[in-house]
């Protein structure tokens, strides 16, 4: 994960944080998600698609 752009980094850590408030993946969750990073859905896409480079 260290290799991932740090804006991706960023929003793995607010992901993680958010389950702090939110222990699920309910639309709940990711408006807290939104709230800080509003646009998590293009990192999201970012670890999808380069995954396999990271070993995760």
């Amino acid at each position: 994960l260290i290799m991932a752009p740090p804006e991706v980094i960023d929003y793995v850590v607010v992901h993680e944080l958010m389950h702090i408030r939110e222990k699920n993946h309910s639309s709940k969750f990711w408006n807290l998600v939104l709230n800080v990073i509003p646009d998590y859905r293009a990192h999201r896409c970012w670890l999808r698609d380069n995954q396999r480079h990271l070993n995760l």
